[in-house]
């Protein structure tokens, strides 16, 4: 075990070598700053380094957002790949909005009780090289003591979660927080970095109205091979996967249109909240549809047969649900709990 900086942002972070399946090794890094863990395989490390050290801090906070991301869709200790690298440097920045909403988010899930208040530290304990000096016997727990605060925790959580470069950034979106009378914002009078807030009546109403479901928009557009040997997986697995999430699964050649298919095709993923791109058998077109999604910020879900090849290099830091013929009732439950956990309940699922 390694006690030293995170890769991403210098800070404070836990490595561990790691022997992986097939042989090499890969660095399992533990970061504060990017909310949890992340690998980097020891063959492509100083790749991964050198387009690190290329990025500006914006990048570096998409790149902690794609991390977030990861881990939200189940992916609990995401890769970082140069591939990824270079897919997060042509991604677009969180807006203000997005920002702003993504604390309410984190605050309503530390807080779910009305009344009930966050604290988070944003002072500086002290510098690393100093941190990383201290006698080898009792560095570790000096380090574990910092990283698990609960409030150092909640900072850094507050800032990666809004894709902030600096604490004032944070502070900037918290006071914008306050102006709206979304949060009850309490500043630490002693000026040592403490704050505390809550969510108000009113931020409450925020979240209702942005997680509310729209039903126009609750379709799911299901890009894959049609062929007589995906029918069974359709039937049985994809489209109530998709219904089960309270959503209305599309199928483009299922759907009765006099338009020219390409057309009908970017139409249709325009009007989905999400898309299935299942990967089995290569489809250039499911490429091509999970690409136009991801260029329109609509979430997609990668799925594939496992016996069916491998995924091309592009698409391997993406989690994918893999399942088989003879078990398509785990595929069925598998993509529903993908869609709630990315979305939420769809209008269209019963009350449990």
């Amino acid at each position: 075990m390694n006690y030293g900086k995170d890769p991403i942002w210098g800070t404070l972070a836990i490595g561990v070598r790691e022997l992986v399946e097939g042989g090499g090794f890969k660095i399992k890094v533990n970061s504060l700053r990017c909310s949890g863990s992340y690998l980097i395989s020891e063959s492509s490390n100083r790749e991964v380094e050198n387009l690190i050290e290329s990025f500006s801090d914006r990048e570096k906070a998409r790149l902690t957002s794609w991390l977030v991301e990861q881990r939200r869709l189940g992916n609990e200790c995401p890769e970082i790949t140069e591939n990824v690298m270079k897919s997060v440097k042509q991604q677009k920045n969180m807006s203000i909005t997005d920002r702003a909403d993504a604390i309410l988010r984190y605050i309503q899930l530390e807080t779910p009780e009305l009344g009930e208040f966050l604290s988070y530290d944003e002072s500086d304990p002290a510098n690393i090289s100093d941190i990383l000096s201290i006698d080898p016997s009792i560095l570790p727990s000096v380090i574990w003591n910092l990283m698990k605060s609960e409030e150092k925790t909640a900072y850094y959580n507050l800032i990666t979660f809004s894709e902030c470069v600096s604490s004032g950034e944070l502070t900037s979106l918290i006071k914008y927080l306050e102006q709206n009378r979304w949060i009850e914002y309490k500043q630490d009078q002693h000026g040592d970095g403490h704050h505390t807030f809550s969510l108000t009546v009113e931020g409450h109403a925020r979240l209702a109205e942005i997680q509310q479901p729209k039903t126009e928009s609750s379709r799911g557009f299901m890009a894959m091979w049609f062929h007589p040997s995906m029918d069974q997986a359709w039937q049985k697995g994809f489209e109530p996967g998709i219904r089960e999430a309270g959503c209305e699964p599309v199928r483009i050649d299922q759907k009765q249109h006099v338009n020219k298919i390409d057309d009908e095709v970017r139409a249709e993923i325009r009007r989905a909240q999400f898309v299935v791109a299942d990967l089995t058998g290569d489809r250039g077109g499911v490429y091509y549809e999970a690409g136009f999604a991801h260029g329109l910020g609509i979430p997609v879900i990668f799925t594939r047969r496992k016996d069916s090849g491998e995924t091309h290099f592009d698409l391997r830091q993406y989690n994918c649900i893999f399942w088989q013929d003879n078990d398509l009732k785990k595929l069925q439950e598998d993509l529903k709990n993908r869609i709630t956990a990315i979305l939420g309940d769809g209008p269209g699922r019963p009350a449990s």
